[in-house]
């Protein structure tokens, strides 16, 4: 399934997306003569489980065998909504540093013995589409394309197999990042967590449609140029791993948004340097999943 949030209404609304349509997934409940779900992915993911969106999507998937057409406050066409964040202000906002090889040999250092984690701000979330603003006084705003993954059960101390199942989907995020701040200050929140530093989307992919996650490739453009470009085989600590290291002392719950690491090709280590400046356009595509994209602009 893929899962996004849209706007209607200036209201954000869960969707299933079929091909190019959209599907209401509060408005279809009720029309398919179910409990009514609801209106958010957020809250749907704290039902902490998965069937009632399966059984949904099961319900419009003969629906369109069949030929019927749902009412419009049900099904609306993919080119006539706006997508959000499918987690429009994740829980939490987990990230990991150094975690692709080839990040690592261009720093480099050295390669971290257990998952390096840094947070960022849920406020840094914005849409797809929505610009990246660079702030007045910044010249080091940097690009990091990466896989995200959404958790969809509350997991505390799990089992290899409880990791895996609490895993819901995953989604593309960008990782911007100030540089100066990043570096200059010796820890990296502030530097991270600007307003607009998290773009996320377009929609999350659940697990059992994307497969192996280690078997993806992931890409990053700025001004349709490649600047990134590898696969997910090459993450040192896995989906796994990280769910089962945080949640070793952190209960992670349902919307909790952890991103795995950007690969190499960052701005801040190419020869020369490559900074976002305003006017520039940068897309994330990551396999199986789709592309991010989002235009950049100076504060005004």
């Amino acid at each position: 399934m893929k899962v996004l949030t849209y706007t209607r209404a200036r209201e954000k609304r869960a969707g299933l997306l079929l091909e190019q349509d959209v599907y209401d997934i509060a408005a279809c409940s009720t029309y398919f003569g179910m409990d009514e779900l609801p209106v958010s992915v957020l809250d749907l993911l704290a039902l902490e489980k998965e069937a009632p969106m399966r059984v949904l999507y099961d319900h419009i998937l003969e629906n369109c065998r069949n030929g019927d057409n749902l009412p419009l406050q049900c099904c609306i066409g993919l080119d006539e909504v706006r997508l959000c964040a499918p987690i429009p202000r994740p829980p939490k906002l987990i990230c990991l540093g150094r975690n692709y090889r080839d990040h690592i040999e261009e720093q480099g250092a050295k390669a971290p013995e257990k998952p390096l984690l840094f947070s960022k701000a849920s406020t840094a979330v914005i849409n797809p589409g929505d610009p990246i603003v660079i702030p007045k006084g910044s010249t080091q705003v940097d690009f990091e394309g990466e896989l995200a993954f959404i958790i969809g059960r509350t997991v505390k101390n799990p089992t290899e197999k409880e990791a895996e199942e609490a895993i819901f989907g995953y989604t593309c995020l960008n990782d911007v990042t100030e540089r100066e701040a990043q570096f200059g200050e010796k820890q990296w929140f502030r530097g991270k967590s600007m307003d607009t530093f998290a773009p996320m989307g377009p929609w999350i992919v659940t697990s059992d449609e994307v497969g192996d996650p280690l078997d993806l490739r992931i890409s990053t453009q700025v001004n349709s140029e490649v600047m990134q470009s590898e696969s997910t085989s090459m993450l040192i600590f896995t989906p796994v791993d990280i769910i089962r290291f945080v949640a070793r002392t952190i209960t992670l719950e349902p919307g909790d948004v952890i991103s795995t690491g950007t690969p190499g090709g960052v701005g801040v280590f190419r020869e020369p340097q490559v900074f976002l400046k305003d006017g520039d356009v940068v897309e994330i595509t990551v396999e199986k999943i789709g592309t991010l994209s989002n235009p950049v602009e100076s504060e005004r």
